[in-house]
């Protein structure tokens, strides 16, 4: 009698098997470099495109927002209040996108090699760690060109960065396992990410905004996680508890959420991808 072994899905659309992704660690390494070489090897400039893409994002807003519009930036330098918005919104802009695709573009693998299918989402953030990892260290050296030095809240700054990692994670298992059957999703997401990041205050204080706009922005959850961010690393304003453990509770959810959808379509991605 011959040795079989019978791969059988978990039972359950949220149950996961840690272990076996653990097992795979290997895999998400390889695909996440993979996909960050593939980003630069071709580039005149490779790797630094990292580091001017968020400088000149940096001098373009504060020049925009600061100079022309004049807009306040809540007594902090405004590159350094832009570049600190831009840390958070980097990674989930940057992570959001690759997401969605990351079962399209592996369909060659994904239709004929099993593994663990949330192993494809899990390293398509790589692109925006990196991205993220790049602007945190330009926006440190930049507190200390201004001569910041971190406020005791920076302990809670992890709590914000969780948030925002559950959100980004939640959106993309459920956008890319929708986009697996409906690929015109990859072309909407890049519109939705644009039109998101204006009600988004990255480059401007929540100051700024005129009181009948404001409820748009309150029920943004990525303006708490950057208001959270600038908080626990510039000490800007006063923080809303409430609003955070709501943006708290809705990143749970999301996260929930989009693990509950694509386990729910996970067994059907081989067919209809």
């Amino acid at each position: 009698m011959s040795n079989q072994i019978v791969i059988e899905p978990e039972k359950g659309w949220l149950r996961i098997n840690f272990k076996e992704l653990f097992e795979y660690r290997e895999l998400i390494g390889f695909l996440a470099w993979r996909d960050i070489m593939a980003q630069y090897k071709q580039a005149v400039f490779g790797v630094a495109w990292a580091v001017v893409k968020p400088i000149f994002a940096v001098i373009v807003y504060s020049l925009v927002f600061g100079k022309v519009a004049k807009l306040s930036s809540s007594g902090i330098p405004y590159p350094l209040f832009t570049l600190c918005g831009l840390v958070a919104w980097s990674f989930f802009a940057e992570s959001l996108s690759q997401s969605t695709v990351s079962l399209l573009n592996n369909t060659n693998l994904l239709t004929k090699v099993y593994f663990p299918r949330l192993v494809l989402p899990l390293s398509s953030l790589g692109r925006g760690v990196v991205d993220f990892v790049i602007s945190f260290i330009l926006f440190l050296i930049l507190m200390g060109a201004y001569g910041f030095v971190p406020f005791k809240a920076i302990i809670f700054f992890p709590f914000f960065l969780a948030m925002g990692l559950g959100i980004t994670l939640g959106l993309g298992l459920f956008l890319s396992a929708l986009c697996a059957r409906y690929h015109d999703i990859k072309y909407g997401v890049p519109f939705l990410i644009q039109m998101w990041f204006w009600v988004t205050p990255v480059a401007y204080g929540l100051e700024n905004i005129p009181a009948k706009f404001k409820i748009i922005f309150f029920l943004n959850p990525m303006t708490w996680i950057i208001q959270g961010f600038r908080w626990s690393l510039l000490g800007v304003g006063e923080m809303d508890w409430q609003k955070m453990l709501i943006t708290a509770s809705f990143s749970i959810v999301v996260l929930l959420g989009g693990l509950f959808y694509f386990r729910r379509m996970e067994g059907t991605f081989a067919d209809i991808i």
